[in-house]
């Protein structure tokens, strides 16, 4: 199962439009999508993409009861944390899940909200953040988006550059 993961879009239209054309070019159908802006969730989905995401700290969905904040997600026998922050916030819900201390089962933390591109395992669970999709560089980062190629036991995460695809972290983990 190969699966997109977006943050940080904050309404830029042509850097979604860019993502869709490239995210079809590579045949992917679902979209991953971590907050700042939730609105964007819309334009995913109106390109043909089955979306699931969280709101940014200062949408105002995230306090809207109704909206999930932190869902845990299993996609092919993974189950993952989606968050807009690393860690817990100031503006979360008492039930709220945190980040840094995952449910039991999670192998996969998501977030966004650093802008900044990572992925790293601590205390058995992995930690991938896929930039984000700002027009310009930020924080040093150019815009970016991550692939994972999910299969049972194990799954290939790569980050890649929204302006020529080009792959600039790639691993595969185990989970």
């Amino acid at each position: 199962m190969l699966v997109a993961v977006v943050s940080d879009t904050h309404g830029n239209r042509a850097g979604l439009r860019s993502l869709a054309a490239r995210l079809k070019e590579l045949k992917v159908a679902r979209v991953l999508h971590l907050g700042d802006d939730y609105q964007d969730l819309r334009d995913l989905a109106a390109a043909g993409f089955e979306v699931l995401g969280v709101p940014g700290v200062f949408c105002p969905e995230y306090s809207d009861p109704g909206v999930e904040n932190r869902p845990v997600v299993e996609l092919a026998g993974v189950k993952m944390l989606l968050s807009h922050t690393p860690q817990r916030h100031r503006h979360d819900r008492p039930r709220d899940p945190d980040p840094e201390a995952p449910p039991a089962g999670v192998k996969l933390v998501l977030y966004g909200h650093t802008h900044v591109p990572a992925l790293e395992e601590r205390d058995g669970v992995w930690r991938l953040n896929p930039g984000h999709l700002r027009p310009h560089a930020d924080k040093g980062h150019p815009p970016s988006f991550a692939l994972l190629d999910i299969s049972p036991g194990k799954v290939r995460v790569s980050i890649r550059r929204l302006e020529d695809g080009e792959i600039f972290l790639e691993r595969k983990i185990s989970v």
